[in-house]
């Protein structure tokens, strides 16, 4: 399979939880959203002003995504992949390096910073309360942009990686139980 698409170079890629559609993100600013069955294009967002790097699919509604921007962009944006529709936009003051949302809650975990930052200024880790976009915690500790994330698979412990050559360990969600989905979630997933 081939898939063309970008017109420049890929930056974020993310699969939803079923396998069905993709997501790519690039320094075009663009924001693709493919059909993997038809290998087709279903909606291309445009609303970024920057490179789209940071792409994570909600593990609790079906359809819905967020995407981070780059340095002249600054913002998370969540998205309907259903109708293609922005749902809402968000500055963070910063470039959006990594999204990640809570497999327990409804939180999203995001990391910033930009590669010629002082230390520590913008080089945070930050967790968000989705449905109202507010900071519930800002993690420092980096050095310099944090890069790279990835969350644990109990969904407790999300660890990051830095330019400054560090991992860090964050045990962010290991009080919270597993969240149920609602009746109407297991009903959407069935659909």
């Amino acid at each position: 399979m081939f898939l063309t698409g970008h017109t420049q170079e890929l930056c974020g890629l993310k699969w939803n939880r079923e396998g069905t559609v993709l997501a790519s993100g690039g320094n075009d600013n663009n924001l693709i959203i493919w059909n993997s069955h038809e290998n087709i294009i279903t909606h291309r967002l445009t609303k970024h002003t920057a490179a789209v790097k940071a792409i994570s699919w909600n593990p609790h509604k079906r359809g819905i995504l967020v995407s981070g921007g780059g340095t002249a962009d600054k913002t998370i944006k969540f998205w309907n992949t259903n109708s293609g529709s922005l749902i809402s936009s968000h500055d963070t003051g910063s470039q959006v390096c990594n999204l990640a949302w809570s497999k327990k809650t409804e939180d999203i975990v995001s990391t910033h910073g930009y590669s010629n930052s002082p230390a520590n200024s913008s080089n945070q880790v930050v967790v968000w309360k989705a449905d109202r976009m507010q900071r519930i915690a800002t993690l420092s500790g980096h050095a310099s942009r944090v890069l790279y994330m990835s969350m644990s698979k109990d969904g407790s412990t999300v660890v990051t990686g830095a330019g400054d050559e560090t991992l860090r360990f964050w045990d962010i969600f290991s009080t919270v139980e597993t969240r149920r989905p609602h009746r109407e979630d297991r009903l959407a997933c069935l659909r």
